[in-house]
């Protein structure tokens, strides 16, 4: 070990003396002073008070050549021949990496060497709640700088997946891919293609289902990330989300309409506050207030706990529920019609 480190250490010596003598001899004398100081330190940073990161790309071909003088006309070299021989010498010339990364002038030849080397590329992190529809989305992409909305919804509507479970969903229309950009915390190389975020989150969707149990709803998979959705808009608690799945399943089975507010919510660009009686109106496929049934698919992404909540729904015989106005984000469970009034004016309401 002690003859490794004393190696490596006569290595940098050489290297650094080699980089010394071809700075010295590299000038002309009107340059002279100045390349004696930079011979000093011929590795050290280019301006060490400038600690502002700036973005800078390494393009897939590139040279070693090419890179050393873009980083020198970015004002992240001293001189490109100090940063192209040390590449060189230390044997990572042919071992940069393309891609876009964050440097400053205040990293030395030595730090954005290994930066290039081991590939550390600027990165963008981006949360999606649970809940959440393409709409909101699409906000997210937009202000975390992954793509403008219209460039958002083409992908969506027309992009191309290598996903298999898309096969069983219904034919592409402006909702397609809703409830199945799985809501998670994702970090992406920076300037990574919409259509690869996208694909990113749907195979994160197929992972997340394909450990679940087994699915013996009668549901397809898209009726029962459908009714999933409808769980995680109504849920705040995840003891309550079997409950409330069960409540559902409980109306299908009778032929109810299933009354979800979350549902009329989702026809609205904003969530609103409450939902009012005329909102109830609302004449669309997805107001389970006027239409038995399902909607004809998902209203936002589900979680693992609402996917897991209709997959394993408790075993109850509620038909109706309301929620507690204390902000616990509780529900008041009902069997019937009289018993559910009672429970709301009990409340408050």
């Amino acid at each position: 070990m002690m003859r490794r480190t004393r190696s490596r250490k006569k290595r940098a010596r050489i290297v650094g003396l080699v980089l010394l003598i071809l700075v010295l001899f590299a000038g002309v004398s009107g340059a002279g002073a100045l390349l004696w100081w930079r011979a000093q330190d011929p590795l050290g940073p280019a301006n060490p008070q400038d600690k502002e990161d700036r973005l800078f790309e390494v393009k897939a071909g590139s040279s070693l050549q090419q890179i050393a003088r873009d980083l020198e006309q970015e004002g992240l070299l001293k001189d490109e021949r100090i940063f192209y021989w040390y590449a060189r010498l230390s044997g990572n010339a042919a071992r940069l990496k393309a891609g876009r990364y964050l440097l400053n002038p205040a990293m030395d030849a030595r730090t954005i060497t290994e930066k290039l080397v081991e590939g550390k590329v600027a990165t963008i992190t981006f949360t999606i709640p649970e809940g959440y529809h393409l709409r909101q989305i699409a906000e997210v992409f937009a202000q975390k700088g992954i793509a403008e909305k219209e460039e958002f919804w083409e992908a969506i509507q027309n992009g191309s997946y290598n996903v298999p479970f898309l096969e069983e969903l219904p034919p592409r229309s402006e909702r397609w891919l809703e409830g199945y950009l799985f809501p998670d915390t994702y970090t992406v190389p920076l300037g990574t293609p919409v259509e690869k975020v996208i694909e990113v989150m749907l195979k994160r969707f197929a992972q997340i289902y394909d450990r679940l149990p087994s699915n013996n709803t009668g549901l397809t998979r898209h009726e029962l990330v459908t009714l999933a959705s409808i769980v995680e808009g109504e849920s705040v608690l995840d003891e309550e989300r079997p409950i409330i799945a069960s409540v559902f399943f409980n109306r299908l089975k009778t032929g109810q309409r299933l009354e979800a507010d979350a549902t009329v919510q989702y026809l609205f660009d904003e969530r609103k506050e409450r939902v009012l009686y005329r909102d109830l109106e609302i004449d669309s496929p997805y107001n389970t207030y006027r239409n038995k049934g399902l909607p004809p698919g998902p209203i936002g992404s589900p979680g693992e706990a609402s996917l897991r909540a209709v997959l394993q729904p408790a075993d109850t015989k509620y038909y109706y529920f309301v929620a507690r106005k204390d902000n616990s984000g509780a529900h008041v469970f009902a069997q019937t019609l009289d018993e559910h009034n009672r429970n709301k004016r009990r409340l408050g309401y």
